[in-house]
Order: C-alpha cells, then structure tokens, then sequence
C-alpha cells in the first residue's frame, strides 16, 4: 500500500508453490520483492532533509508484483487521485493525475525526464518492473525542483543497485484465460558490488502476449452493418518488448557516488480494432517501438554532518524511434487509401540538470538549473500504389530553466518551504514547408510555491500553495492530426494554481492520510471545433487545440490502513474528482468523480500471505464533446503469495474474479478473467 507498512512483525508470502500444487505451474517476470532490494537513491529527485509523507506518494514495486502487476501503469493504478487511461486507437497506457492528462504530468527515469518530446506522452506498458524498486509520484504541491512542465505532476522510476558482491533475480511468468494462455514473461537481473568503490548492475527482462480474452458479458456491436470486434479473443492485441539494462557506479567515499546507466527497450504492438458504434474504425499497428537512454547522475557532498552542502548533476541522451503503419482494411495487409500511411518518428532529447544545497543555520537552500533540447523528426514511407517524399521532417525546441527552493526549519516541528523556478520556452525550427507552423518566438513563465509542515504528536499538517506552468508541446501546436485538425502557434503555456491541505498520522492501530485540493486553470489547451476554411479536414469542421480560458479541479483523496487483527489488514483509498471546463460545451475526459481501492491481506503464517484487491471507478468521458462516455465498473483480484524458502517463492493471482465486462477507452473491451501466475528465484 501506498500508506508504510505496520512495524510489528509480518510475514510476506507468495503463492508459487500453489501454482505448481496446481498443475498451472507459471513463472514470473516483474515480481521483483523489493522488500530486501536497496533502493538507487540517487535516482531520486530530492535529496529531502526529513521524510515527507504527504507530498509525494511511494509505492514499492516488489508489493506491487506480488498483486499481479507487471508494468508502470498498473503499479500507479492504486495511487488515490491516479487514473490510469489504457487502450483506445494508440493502444497505449497513460496516466491521469487529478483530472491533469498524461502531457501534462512528467515521467522521469532516475530523475532523468523520459517523455516523447513531439507530443508529451509515452507508453508505460513498455516499462516493465524488472529492474525498479520505487515508483515516485508528486501531484500539485510537488517540488519546483522537479523542473519545467509538471504542471499536473510527476511519476518517477527508480532502478535499483546491489548491496552485495553478488546477487540476482530470475522471474518467469505466466497469463491465461479461458482459451488458454496468452502472456508470458521473464526476467534476469544481476548485481555485483566489485570492490571497495565500483558496482553493477545488469539484466535483460522480455514478455510476449497475444489477444487477451474478453469478459463472457461482453456483446459485440453493429457498426454500419459489420461487427469488428466478436466475441472471444481481443483481436489485434498483442504485443512484444525486450528491455536491457546496465548501470555501473563509483562511489569514492562513503557520502559521494557517480553512476552511469543505460537503458534500452525494443518492442513492437498492435491495435485492436475500434468496436464501438461511432465511424471512426482503423486498423493500425506499430512494428517498432524503440527506446533508449544514456545517463550520468552524481552526488558530492561538502563538509560532514548536518551543515554538509551538496551538489546532485544529471547528463541524459534519450532517445525514441516508432514506426506507426495504417492499412487499408481488416486484412491488415495493403496501404492504398486516401487514411492510410506508413510514417516513421524519430525523437531525441539531450541535456542536463545541476541541483545544490547548503545548509545555513535553520534554512536549507536549493537552486538547480535544467537544460533540455529536444528533437522531433518524422517522414511518410511509400505506399503500395504511391512513391511519397521520403524526406524527414525535422522540428526543434529548447526549454530551460532556473529554480530556488528555501526550507526554513521554523521549529522542531514546523518547515516552512518557499519555492521559485523561470521557465523559458521556445519552438526553434521547423522545416515542413508550411508558413502556418513557422515558430512565432520563445515564450516564459513564473512558476512559485510556499506550502507549511507541522508536527502535531503523531500527526502531520500540510497546508500550500503553488503555481505550476506546462508549455505547449510540438504536437499541440503543429499537427494536422492525419487531416483533422488545424495547427495553432499561437498557443500559449498553460498555467495551475494549486491550493491543498492534509494531514496524515496514527490513531491506535490505524493510519490514515487525507488530502483537500483545488487546482485553478488558466489558458487551458483543450480541442475545440473550428471553421474548416482552407478545406484542411474532410467536413465542415476541423478540431484545433486552443487555449480555452479556465478549468479547475477539485476534489479530496482519503486512504487508511489497519490491523483488524494480528493476521489481518485492510487498506482502503477513495478519490473525489470534480473536473470543470470553461467552455459548457466540453467536457473533462478520463476524470471519474468516484473512485475506490480496497486491498485485504491475510497472513496465516510465516510462509503464506493471501489478499484481496477491488477497484471501482464511476463513469467517465472519452471525447471532448462528450459525445462517448464509458460506465462505471468495479473490478476484483485474489492472490496467494508462497515464500518456498529463502531463495524461491512463487504468486497466483485470480484477475477480474467476476469477469466483469468493462471498457477504459470507449469502443476497447478489456480483459475478462485471467490467471497470472509466477515463479522467483533469488541468490
């Protein structure tokens, strides 16, 4: 769970021998238990004077494996005011925090930002858990240091490194449904400290998956006369990934250290046919989805003790290559028509940060400089019966910025935090021929934040205030949208003023955490219908990102954890979002007011642990106009961990016990019933 675990003595279990008692005998990729793994604490993206429990939500990534999780956007699933989007024509999983979409929340690896620079968004299906030992979220009162552009807030992986001179992981899993199994993965991870200063870290971790099965419930629809989607297999949804990892670290004394890492992952997915009623159906998929990164990270510290000043540098070359064919029909298997293509993006991004802080009698200060250059290329491939301009199209854009930060230590148990970053924006090339997306200048914004901490006995006070701001991204201002949409360089940075309070502490055996927030939107980029007057769309509109004027987001977020017994837990988190547009014409999309996450675990002794996980979310709108709403589901897993002995242990996991028919992205059934199943072995 997300609130710590009790102190008093547990027993963490895992259900792999269940899975061989069975006859299902699966393995494990993801399950890492992160219980005993060190965190890479360098891969964090503060260096915090005290622990702060209501700024930032932590989620260890072993627990999460141990719930059948195998990828980031399930791990940030049970985060109260985190929705997770999955599916629709992009086949991909983002996350929504607090009504603020996934171009607007900023993904970081080691502290080391990871997005595609063309539209903001990335896939976190493709990051699986091998290597990670924390997923580090922040929402609107997240520190300035951060950087630019996390207007609605942060995810941020953390990797892991060895504490001995040898050790490694090996996981296999397995995933099936009622036509047999569909999933599998594995996964080897090795770590080695080398001497007194060196260490490494290393794995390759794979999964390969084929059509999910659909719910039972599920009842396929008439579109236009066809039904695209029957009963059965989810079709067109598999999926492939192979991920590599190296990271080698130095670490010369016993405060500082010096890491270098790199990261691979070459995939490739497809994309179910649309099997809702609206006339929209395409038949896409992507033969390649590749992605890298190169990076430094160090830490030096000066002077010893509590008035020892530091300074944190990051390095990073990423890099992102796609490829993205539309065919002409179900065959998968010509490009002709007028909607079909085969395009190629190819995307980097390089740069840096400085952070440093020093200590000056109750004050801690903080400045740190970001610089990022990003670039965008694209270019169309031929058709089967057309030979297109093969050129690459190339678009660039630098941010930079400059943050402080003040933590004033008023008494032993008050902090006071003032916090300022300048941002500085600009769109500086873009050689596709078309006056109407020449940059039109460079652009910046104040970003500020004050937010106090109080101790009161066993409880913590947080009340602040801050103000975040996200400049527009390439796509957002010169994308045609395959010929429906109008190009905007006019668009302007969009800006939130956060306002929340909260409180978190123990009240006999219970934890509790509660968060009140409101976040106002200025110039917020939302899709509109225009004019289509220079005949750009086929129709009489066009859709056009503009600044629409305000929005706010409001609501509250509740989570407890309690021991009913000895054996015994219950933890529970709820989310109320209440998301408004300007504009009465538009809608909020992938904001559900209610939502609900129950987690029961049971631990009958010291070698088996049993849980029970439900989900419930509202309704909630996928277009604009609202013109395709989903309804509300409730979902429900079982579990059994099994801890073999000290090297091997083994999870089974029941999803989606009732084989709830339910959608994410109108028109994209997902799973009905699964068992996932795997096995760990440790050294």
């Amino acid at each position: 769970m997300l609130l710590p675990p009790f102190t008093k003595k547990r027993v963490v279990i895992d259900l792999h021998k269940l899975i061989w008692l069975s006859a299902f005998c699966v393995a494990a990729v993801n399950a890492h238990a992160a219980e005993d793994s060190p965190v890479f604490t360098l891969g964090k993206i503060q260096v915090q004077a005290v622990a702060q429990t209501l700024d930032a939500d932590s989620i260890d990534v072993g627990q999460s494996a141990e719930q059948g999780a195998s990828n980031v956007g399930e791990v940030i699933a049970e985060v109260p005011g985190v929705i997770v989007q999955v599916g629709g024509r992009r086949a991909e999983t983002r996350a929504n925090i607090r009504g603020f979409d996934s171009r607007q929340v900023m993904l970081f690896l080691d502290g080391i930002p990871i997005h595609v620079p063309y539209d903001g968004n990335i896939d976190l299906s493709r990051f699986q858990l091998a290597d990670l030992t924390q997923v580090e979220v922040t929402k609107g009162l997240g520190s300035l240091l951060e950087g630019p552009n996390a207007l609605g807030g942060a995810i941020n992986l953390v990797t892991r490194k060895p504490t001995k001179p040898l050790e490694g992981t090996l996981d296999v899993a397995l995933e099936g449904g009622d036509k047999g199994l569909f999933k599998h993965s594995q996964n080897v991870q090795v770590g080695a400290i080398l001497n007194q200063h060196f260490y490494l870290q290393a794995g390759i971790s794979a999964f390969d998956a084929d059509n999910f099965p659909l719910s039972s419930d599920y009842q396929p629809q008439v579109n236009n006369g066809t039904v695209y989607q029957p009963e059965g297999e989810r079709l067109r949804s598999g999926s492939q990934n192979l991920s590599a990892n190296l990271k080698l670290g130095y670490t010369p004394n016993s405060t500082d250290e010096y890491s270098l890492s790199f990261y691979r992952t070459e995939g490739s997915k497809e994309s179910s046919p649309y099997a809702g009623t609206a006339d929209m159906v395409r038949y896409w998929d992507w033969p390649q989805w590749d992605k890298q990164s190169l990076y430094y990270v160090g830490y030096t510290q000066f002077g010893s003790g509590e008035q020892a000043a530091y300074l944190k540098s990051r390095l990073f070359y990423d890099q992102f290559d796609n490829a993205l064919n539309s065919y002409d029909d179900e065959t998968y298997a010509t490009v002709t028509k007028g909607y079909a293509f085969r395009s190629q993006y190819n995307d980097q991004s390089i740069g840096g940060s400085l952070e440093g802080g020093l200590p000056l009698a109750n004050h801690l200060l903080k400045a740190a400089l970001f610089g990022k250059q990003d670039e965008h290329k694209e270019r169309d491939n031929d058709k089967d019966n057309a030979d297109l301009d093969n050129r690459w199209k190339t678009f660039q854009a630098q941010t930079y910025a400059l943050a402080l930060e003040d933590q004033i230590q008023l008494s032993e148990t008050s902090r006071l935090t003032f916090g300022y970053r300048y941002d500085h924006y600009e769109f500086t090339k873009t050689d596709d021929g078309d006056s109407d997306t020449d940059p039109k200048g460079a652009q910046h914004k104040d970003n500020w934040q004050a937010k106090l901490h109080h101790q009161i006995g066993a409880h913590e006070l947080l009340a602040g205030l801050s103000l975040k701001s996200r400049f527009p991204g390439m796509k957002d201002q010169v994308s045609y949208r395959l010929g429906q949409a109008i190009p905007n360089l006019d668009l302007q940075a969009e800006q939130a003023l956060h306002y929340e309070v909260g409180m978190a502490g123990t009240i006999a055996n219970t934890r509790y955490q509660a968060n009140l927030f409101y976040a106002d939107i200025r110039d917020a980029i939302e899709t509109v219908e225009v004019a289509d007057t220079n005949d750009v769309c086929d129709g009489e509109t066009c859709d056009q990102n503009q600044n629409v004027g305000s929005a706010t987001s409001k609501g509250f977020e509740l989570q407890t954890r309690t021991a009913l017994t000895d054996s015994l837990d219950l933890s529970l988190s709820y989310s109320y979002l209440l998301r408004d547009l300007a504009d009465p014409s538009i809608v909020a999309t992938y904001s559900p007011k209610n939502t609900l996450n129950l987690k029961l675990n049971w631990y009958p002794n010291s070698t088996w642990h049993f849980g029970l996980d439900g989900h419930y979310q509202s309704q909630s709108e996928t277009r604009f106009d609202g013109t395709r709403p989903t309804d509300g589901f409730s979902l429900w897993n079982l579990r059994a961990h099994y801890q073999i002995n000290k090297a091997w242990k083994s999870n089974l996991v029941l999803k989606n016990v009732f084989d709830q028919n339910y959608e994410i992205a109108e028109g994209d059934p997902m799973p009905g019933r699964t068992l996932y199943a795997n096995l760990q072995y440790r050294f």
